[in-house]
């Protein structure tokens, strides 16, 4: 059965402002992300609840939700509202504080008027799914801003510093390397020269030992250029397997048996039924989640994604449970199918399998409560 509270918490997620008639309304606020340059933190979209006493006019829209989703008449959940408000004012007469868990806290101050607490670990902006606060690493560099300012002006400096040739100098230069080049180009002449005749005198040692096996009879190369003859052509022969048919007899009458004595009787071939063709298998349905064993005091869920579509969160949920979360499932809250881990009673649970998650997986996970 769902509490006001949770149905406050469920309402805020869709709507700005909930009124609970004869207390007060939460307003919802939108906060942009913030930029902390001196902190070097950055802090992802938000929303701010605040309380306003004033706002107390009789508006249906809790009793009407918590009818539908207890399944009781309106009358009903009207008095389980008003006893609900009658509860948080005799607690803050008496100097306690009313906890409204996803939510934040009442309190009376010094002056007797009503202060709200908001809970800061429930995120109710819906640009902000899936985001979370991140702190930068610091970009580490070898060099000052004056060191590499100082580089970039020399190099500048020495790019645009006119150069001076001495004339002279490189003509006798010129005339060193010609001088040079001829000699080299005699030199490389004669290694190409030396080169050839090397080649020619091994070629006529290859003919020379070639000759001299042939001559002895060691390696005969008249068989190298002989013609192989053509085999002699031998016909194919093909063996056809022999056919089997069924003969069925065909019943004569009596009288016709004489006539028919005369005539030779053709045999009936009966052929065989064809096969019938195969039945391709029909491909399996996906599969739904199995329902889980749901502890009534676990309400606090770990959140995996959220998706418009029911088909999606299924198979998200079965591919948790095969990672060897058994306690994963998917729910509808307000017009969105919610995939979680599963369901834990206290904060320090919750919190402990969370960092797990965040540390051994790839999922941004998230406390809903």
């Amino acid at each position: 059965m769902i509490s006001i509270a949770e149905a406050i918490s469920d309402l805020l997620f869709a709507r700005d402002t909930v009124v609970v008639p004869g207390l007060g309304a939460f307003v919802k606020k939108p906060v942009s992300a913030q930029v902390n340059p001196v902190a070097n933190y950055f802090a992802m979209p938000s929303s701010e609840v605040v309380f306003d006493a004033n706002l107390r006019e009789d508006n249906d829209l809790v009793i009407n939700y918590i009818a539908e989703k207890n399944e009781v008449p309106e009358d009903e959940a009207r008095r389980v509202l008003a006893m609900f408000v009658s509860d948080c004012f005799n607690s803050l007469k008496q100097g306690k504080k009313v906890v409204l868990n996803n939510i934040g806290t009442l309190s009376n101050d010094w002056a007797g008027d009503l202060v709200f607490e908001q809970d800061k670990t429930v995120n109710y902006n819906a640009d902000a799914f899936g985001l979370c606060d991140f702190m930068p690493e610091p970009v580490l560099r070898s060099k000052t801003k004056e060191e590499i300012k100082a580089e970039i002006a020399q190099q500048q400096k020495d790019k645009n510093t006119p150069v001076t040739v001495d004339e002279k100098a490189v003509h006798e230069h010129d005339k060193e390397d010609n001088k040079g080049n001829k000699d080299d180009d005699f030199d490389d002449e004669d290694d190409r020269r030396s080169g050839w005749l090397w080649v020619l005198l091994g070629l006529l040692l290859l003919a020379g030992v070639g000759y001299g096996l042939h001559y002895f009879k060691v390696v005969d190369f008249n068989k190298w250029f002989e013609k192989e003859q053509p085999a002699e052509y031998v016909p194919w022969t093909i063996v056809l397997p022999e056919t089997k048919t069924r003969n069925a007899a065909i019943p004569v009458p009596q009288e016709q048996v004489d006539d028919t004595l005369a005539e030779p009787q053709q045999p009936v071939v009966v052929q065989e039924p064809e096969q019938a063709p195969e039945q391709k298998p029909e491909p399996e349905p996906e599969r739904k989640p199995e329902p889980v064993a749901v502890n009534s005091d676990a309400n606090i869920r770990i959140i995996a994604g959220c998706f418009a579509q029911e088909d999606n969160a299924a198979r998200l949920t079965n591919t948790l449970k095969d990672k060897g979360y058994t306690g994963a499932f998917y729910e509808m809250r307000s017009k969105m199918w919610y995939v979680s881990f599963g369901r834990y009673a206290t904060d320090e649970e919750a919190t402990a399998v969370l960092r797990e998650i965040r540390a051994n997986t790839e999922y941004k996970a998230w406390i809903l409560k």
